[in-house]
């Protein structure tokens, strides 16, 4: 009897412990399940907090083309991406500030667009509409060197000193521009540059086309329109040297299209004698001085599409006609003739220019005014051709780098800026004298 008793109690307690063991054994499971659960929303929401996503999650009810703009600023420095095995892969940077074209394909579904004229993409956020670019393709016109840089690991694509793409890859491109520190190259059709110490210069042939050595600026004054007698007498009485009719000056022009001749700006003058670029084998300056009678030269321009440069004598732009004719054509670039001082008579030799000997302030402040009426030109032509030390020091004092004479000899790379040559065309140069100034 009692040994049944015993049992029975041996059993009681073993069951009590084997429920306690199991209550433990649950609020230990509990207890662990509650600390997992815990540190899991803590990742969920430090994720959400850095905008952590799943891998292949997708954005919902995002309709991309709300953010599409044909032209687009970077809001902050974005990602490059590029098309490899139908993926979208990360190939370097773009700065923010930067404006481009973008396009839309099959990738606008998954928010991103396409860099108009590039391999590149970007994704739709923190950009925002931006005008129009529209940049000057002035490199097009010359001749690559037969040079190319080269960089490495990672290429950085400067545009006026400011990083605009950043590519995690090696590239080799031809330099079209050597400046004291960076080289232009053309990249997908556009010219950036690469700072000197981020590439290296191998050799290479990127053309065949020969460039200039030296070229010739020419220097016309009035051209009258042949079918106005009063016009071709009021010029021809005011200096019958210089007067050219509109058929003379046409017939050199053609020549010059025909003959496929590149007629410089001055910026491209200012490149070449600094042996930054080289410019066609057959390229010629056209400048006209004064502002006399300038309106049928600029048609025949127009007509050929040619470039020309007017050193405008200032104060004429005051008459309203001038105004309205010449001074709005896209084929002049304007320079300066002083504003009011294309005196004679005043200094000693030749016509007696008063640039020679002038009262410097009163030099520098009609050269101010001219400036100023010509946004900022740094770009001079002297009365009469005529010029000394005292005329350059005051040219220089006013904030002019550039300026045009006579002389009859060809701009080369390293001519004195302050001295540059010119050959005159007047109304007794034939066709053939004309060609043998050009060539």
């Amino acid at each position: 009897m009692i040994e049944q008793k015993r049992r029975k109690k041996f059993e009681r307690y073993q069951k009590e412990k084997k429920q306690q063991s199991k209550k433990k054994m649950g609020l230990v499971i509990m207890t662990i399940l509650f600390l997992l659960s815990g540190f899991g929303l803590g990742l969920w929401y430090n994720g959400k907090e850095k905008g952590y996503q799943e891998p292949n999650s997708k954005e919902e009810n995002i309709n991309y083309q709300e953010y599409f703009y044909p032209t687009i600023l970077t809001e902050e420095e974005k990602t490059l991406y590029k098309i490899e095995n139908k993926e979208l892969k990360e190939v370097g940077k773009v700065s923010k500030g930067v404006s481009f074209s973008i396009s839309k394909d099959e990738y606008l579904d998954k928010g991103y667009f396409k860099i108009v004229d590039m391999d590149y993409y970007i994704d739709y956020k923190n950009i925002k509409e931006s005008e129009e670019v529209i940049e000057d393709p002035f490199w097009k016109n010359y001749i690559p060197f037969n040079e190319s840089v080269q960089t490495k690991e990672v290429t950085n694509l400067y545009k006026e000193e400011v990083l605009t793409y950043s590519l995690n890859e090696g590239i080799t491109l031809p330099i079209v521009i050597k400046k004291e520190d960076s080289y232009g190259v053309i990249y997908k059709d556009k010219l950036y540059y690469i700072k000197k110490e981020e590439g290296n210069i191998i050799k290479s042939q990127n053309t065949e086309l020969n460039h200039t050595t030296g070229f010739s600026a020419l220097v016309y004054h009035a051209t009258y329109d042949h079918t106005n007698s009063s016009e071709k007498i009021n010029c021809m009485n005011a200096n019958s040297t210089i007067c050219l009719s509109d058929i003379q000056f046409e017939e050199q022009m053609k020549y010059l299209k025909e003959n496929h001749f590149y007629t410089a700006t001055m910026k491209d003058v200012e490149r070449f004698i600094d042996g930054e670029v080289q410019l066609p084998e057959r390229t010629v300056l056209i400048t006209i001085d004064d502002g006399y009678f300038v309106d049928s030269a600029v048609k025949v321009l127009e007509k050929y599409d040619l470039h020309a440069t007017l050193f405008l004598i200032g104060a004429l732009s005051e008459e309203e006609k001038w105004k309205t004719n010449a001074w709005y054509s896209t084929s002049l670039e304007l320079h300066s003739h002083t504003y009011n001082r294309h005196t004679p008579g005043i200094c000693s030799g030749g016509q007696g220019s008063i640039m020679k000997c002038g009262n410097k302030e009163d030099l520098l402040e009609d050269l101010k005014k001219s400036r100023e009426q010509l946004n900022g030109s740094t770009v001079f032509c002297y009365p009469f051709f005529e010029y000394n030390d005292y005329a350059i020091e005051v040219l220089k004092e006013a904030g002019f780098t550039m300026a045009f004479a006579g002389g009859r000899q060809k701009i080369k790379v390293g001519s004195n800026k302050m001295k540059l040559p010119r050959y005159g065309i007047i109304n007794t140069s034939k066709l053939t004298d004309f060609i043998k100034v050009i060539y």
